[in-house]
């Protein structure tokens, strides 16, 4: 039987001593992701999938398969990919993973993914977010967007697509669902946010979708303290600005505020928000691996925090596919190049790389 105290008192431990450690990536990534309740990952081999659901906020239609049937399989050329993957005793690469998925479903698709990389050679953390509407091979299936992979065969097969098609080892995975991204906000409280005039205008429209705010919405252009309802409209909306590209910027941002009223809690609130928080997050990483991850952060010289996203501008072509399904399909031999470049600071032939400063990174086209 796993030891729940000393899982209690580990996580509790480590949150409040990465929040004084003074980064955003050591308080958030390093502890509330990591030191998750140990739970098995999801294994069943049979499942029945249904059609897309609709997005939350979003007035899209379901399609009629989510695959890529109808469309000859010749069609896309993936230029015989070259992908090195690539390993590093001082990386410690971790998936942070949004499940796509409400009370009483299955396992859904991946509504977000995140690598999340601790270099301790070089003292920082890479958050690298991966567009949901990539298109990748999947092994075993038809190809596919890579949130399908999480849907299709949990966080394992998820981790053998990110390998096969981008080159990285993923060394463990943390997931939450929508039921438990609304507790731990809960637990949390409300988050200042900036909005620009058009998400607040939409949030303000679309606020007879919450299923926990009893009255309308009334957010406005600035500082918002908003929700954990209006955060979750927040971070998932892409109907709005340049579609799922801002989404990742939205959801970083949740995730800095949230860090932000962290780590102004004092060291009893911060061990009392961990007992709360950390039974929401799903991981397959044991008691020791998670032991090893709070060594690095608190022994290591973290300092440095970089953001980066997947396709990178100018590796992809936006395509339509039958029934109506758009996707991104990338360049695999360039980005992985490129991701592996933001991780560990080397191309694949060993050089060194010259990386992109993080607002260079966040660059969004439309």
């Amino acid at each position: 039987m796993r030891n729940n105290r000393r899982w209690k008192k580990v996580c509790a431990a480590f949150l409040a001593a990465a929040c004084f450690s003074g980064t955003v990536s050591q308080g958030f990534c390093g502890s509330s992701f990591v030191c998750a309740e140990e739970t098995e990952t999801e294994t069943e081999a049979e499942t029945v999938y249904s059609q897309k659901d609709l997005e939350l906020l979003e007035n899209v239609e379901k399609a009629e398969a989510d695959g890529v049937d109808g469309l000859d399989a010749d069609s896309i050329d993936w230029g015989n990919a070259d992908i090195q993957v690539m390993e590093d005793e001082d990386v410690s690469n971790l998936l942070l993973i949004g499940q796509d998925r409400r009370e009483g479903q299955d396992r859904q698709r991946s509504d977000s993914i995140i690598i999340c990389s601790v270099n301790k050679e070089k003292g920082k953390i890479v958050l690298t977010s991966i567009m949901r509407d990539l298109y990748v091979p999947i092994p075993g299936y038809k190809d596919n967007r890579i949130n399908a992979a999480y849907q299709f065969g949990g966080m394992e097969l998820l981790d053998e697509v990110i390998e096969e098609n981008l080159g990285i080892h993923i060394d463990g995975n943390i997931e939450v669902d929508f039921d438990g991204f609304m507790e731990a906000l809960s637990v949390l409280g409300d988050l200042d946010i900036e909005l620009n005039a058009t998400e607040a205008n939409y949030l303000n429209e679309h606020s007879d979708l919450s299923e926990t705010d009893e009255i309308g919405w009334e957010l406005k252009e600035g500082m918002n303290s908003m929700t954990p309802a209006q955060l979750l409209a927040y971070s998932r909306t892409r109907f709005i600005g340049n579609s799922d590209w801002e989404r990742t910027e939205r959801q970083r941002k949740v995730l800095t505020a949230a860090y932000e009223k962290a780590k102004k809690m004092n060291v009893f609130n911060l061990v009392r928000l961990a007992y709360k928080i950390f039974p929401n997050f799903t991981t397959d990483l044991s008691i020791g691996q998670v032991a090893g991850y709070i060594y690095t952060v608190l022994t290591g010289s973290i300092e440095g925090l970089e953001s980066y996203r997947i396709p990178v501008d100018g590796t992809y072509n936006c395509v339509t596919l039958a029934p109506g399904m758009e996707v991104l399909i990338p360049d695999l031999t360039a980005n992985s190049s490129y991701l592996q470049q933001f991780i560990y600071g080397v191309d694949v032939s060993g050089n060194v790389a010259e990386t992109e400063t993080e607002s260079e990174s966040e660059t969004e086209t439309e």
